[in-house]
């Protein structure tokens, strides 16, 4: 898998969205990522997110 960062483009859900921050350490989860879709912002684990194909 390729490494994720700020500002990617990233499929999540069949909904396109972008990375936003750096990804965080959350004891229940593991490591997650805030994405922005739209104006709507939601945590994903990199099992649930792949990066857009352009």
């Amino acid at each position: 898998m390729e490494k994720i960062k700020n500002g990617d483009s990233i499929m999540y859900r069949n909904r396109e969205g972008i990375v936003y921050g750096r990804p965080r350490e959350i004891k229940a989860k593991g490591l997650v990522y805030t994405i922005r879709i739209g104006d709507e912002y939601v945590k994903a684990l990199p099992s649930e997110i792949s990066l857009a194909k352009h």
